[in-house]
């Protein structure tokens, strides 16, 4: 079997464009590999891609990118090579079910790949200047390259000669002053998981008995979330995870699409934000471990302050609706890094494609074997210096982490001036002219944090979903007794917040804020068989299948209204911009006070 996969291999390294058409090249390309490693079908959903070659992406200007027929056409998702790296571009912001499996797979295999150091999870910030419209970028190049391309482009009075047209003009001028989070029309959608509407749409909810939501849908979600994390099941095509997982969400982000945030490493830039639009569809948590990571908010990095309102800033993301940016993401350690510039991809690339594989970071030789000691297992001498220049490179590239260090290691915290409240970074500590500081930050502040201590005695209280709105509506109503006074600015702003978030948890199915809660409650017990990460995600994905397949439920009604989320994908482009009045109302219940107990425990235990 070797000596044929061997052979495969040659024949496969043979074969070129000038041989073969590239649509009859591709097909050979995939079943020579589908030999070879014996993945999956839906594993090339998710093509491999170098510039020109047979998976090149089509040019369809006149389509939506996020729409049906176009995601037929192109990829939802493309591995590239960058040296010894590996990038996964994510062109759509919605996957199929089929490429979530396959992604699933790809992200496996790539992790557990010893011959590399690293993976790259991004979305494109190539096309910066066309408001994220991907309809030109036929070659899915690194983002360095993308650049070397654009400057290297001649001009005339009519415009750019060549591939992208006039864009690229400005592309360069936002390239060299990164400006690029500032001027979009909308903001990039990085990912939101699937298209709920369009699940709904193919009849996979329709039959409640049937499996196929579940093994084609839900559980592929799962196992996506449990590959970015490193911790899918091994099998023996797939060994355990070696390479971290980098994923770079420069924009926004909500519901399924927290696994843009799940890696080894999440590194966000100044558009980055997540938010959850689940419960305005009559739908709960997607099974990505939401219930897990939301009440342990601030654990994992030591950040105390953040800890002591985990359960404020869980129900505020999870109730309300909250958009947490950048610093909110990081202060709470759902993200690692802050990186600031989306356009650092460009360093990180190339300092990654030179670092050695993961099998090549070594420093000491491997002990002797000798004869009748061969099948010994031995530890792996080079263990902890692998992925050391990996986690090196990340580091420097980022302004800041979730643990409070800059890029050079060194933890911000000990470093606050706190007469200008600016960190500092200083040659010799042991002295300390004032002139001689490089003054990097202001502190680092998230509004997600400073709402969740505000309104503390609104979470903390029990009462339940109906016991916070009211207590938020009590809150709300103290507007009017100060609004117009001196001094009382600040009171005002709590009510306004207040009135504001419980006019959001209006607007969500009662149902699925209930349902969520109760998950909440769950996954915040610290029991190791009923609050692990995997048993926080079996539950998700159980109770998302119930509201999912509910006859008449609020997830069928919102569907056949043809209402929204409150955002609109812009046409043609992988972006948004937001319509607050496309949100549907017609929910089953008409307050959360009409949710009983037995349909929360039904849609959860069921």
């Amino acid at each position: 079997m070797t000596a044929s996969r061997a052979a495969i291999r040659t024949l496969n390294k043979r074969l070129t464009p000038r041989h073969l058409s590239p649509p009859l090249l591709s097909r050979i390309h995939d079943e020579i590999d589908r030999l070879v490693t014996e993945a999956p079908e839906s594993a090339y959903a998710i093509p491999d891609s170098v510039r020109y070659d047979a998976h090149a992406l089509p040019n369809d200007t006149n389509k939506n990118s996020n729409s049906p027929t176009n995601n037929q056409q192109r990829p939802g998702a493309v591995v590239r090579s960058i040296g010894t790296s590996r990038r996964v571009f994510m062109l759509n912001s919605t996957l199929t079910p089929t490429e979530i499996q396959g992604l699933s797979y790809r992200i496996k295999a790539l992790s557990s790949n010893d011959g590399i150091n690293s993976v790259i999870v991004a979305n494109p910030i190539e096309d910066a200047d066309v408001d994220g419209d991907m309809s030109e970028n036929l070659t899915v190049l690194p983002s360095f390259m993308e650049e070397g391309l654009m400057k290297e482009s001649k001009y005339d009075d009519k415009g750019l000669y060549g591939r992208g047209g006039t864009m690229h003009k400005e592309y360069v001028k936002s390239a060299v002053n990164e400006r690029y989070g500032n001027r979009l029309f909308g903001m990039p959608y990085v990912s939101s998981g699937y298209d709920a509407r369009q699940v709904y749409e193919s009849g996979m909810c329709d039959n409640p008995s049937s499996s196929e939501l579940e093994t084609q849908l839900l559980q592929p979600v799962l196992e996506l979330a449990e590959a970015m994390r490193g911790e899918y099941i091994q099998t023996e095509r797939l060994s355990h995870s070696k390479v971290p997982v980098i994923t770079v969400p420069h924009g926004f982000v909500s519901d399924g699409g927290y696994v843009m945030l799940s890696g080894s490493y999440a590194l966000t830039t100044d558009a980055t934000s997540y938010r959850m639009l689940h419960p305005l569809r009559g739908l709960s948590f997607d099974p990505v471990g939401l219930s897990y990571a939301l009440p342990r908010c601030g654990r994992e990095f030591h950040q105390k302050s953040v800890s002591q309102h985990s359960w404020g800033c869980a129900l505020l993301l999870a109730l309300t609706g909250y958009e947490a940016d950048a610093s909110d993401l990081v202060s709470t350690g759902l993200a690692t890094h802050y990186i600031g510039s989306p356009y650092k991809l460009n360093t990180l690339e190339r300092s990654l494609m030179n670092i050695n594989s993961y099998e090549g970071q070594r420093v000491k030789r491997d002990p002797r074997k000798y004869y009748g000691h061969e099948h010994e297992v031995t530890a792996d001498v080079n263990y902890e210096y692998r992925n050391v220049a990996v986690g090196n490179v990340v580091q420097f590239v980022s302004e800041y982490d979730a643990a409070g260090a800059d890029e050079y290691g060194c933890y911000l915290k000990n470093d606050l001036d706190e007469d200008k409240q600016l960190y500092i970074r200083e040659n010799d500590p042991t002295l300390r002219f004032d002139e001689d500081r490089i003054q990097l930050y202001g502190e680092i502040v998230s509004p997600l944090v400073n709402w969740a201590a505000t309104f503390e005695s609104v979470f903390v209280e029990d009462g339940g979903v109906e016991g916070i709105m009211e207590r938020l509506r009590e809150i709300a109503s103290e507007k009017v007794r100060y609004q117009g006074k001196i001094g009382y600015e600040e009171d005002v702003a709590v009510a306004e917040q207040a009135e504001y978030l419980v006019s959001c948890m209006e607007q969500r199915s009662p149902l699925a804020l209930e349902v969520t809660y109760r998950l909440l409650q769950l996954g915040a017990v610290e029991d190791e068989e009923t609050s692990s990460w995997r048993s926080c995600a079996d539950r998700e994905k159980r109770a998302q299948l119930n509201l999912m397949t509910m006859k008449d439920g609020d997830f069928a009604k919102w569907a056949q209204s043809g209402k929204g989320v409150g955002l609109t994908s812009m046409q043609g482009k992988a972006s948004l911009i937001r319509e607050t009045e496309d949100v549907f109302d017609g929910w089953k219940h008409g307050s959360v006070k009409d949710v009983t107990k037995d349909e929360i425990e039904e849609i959860i235990e069921s």
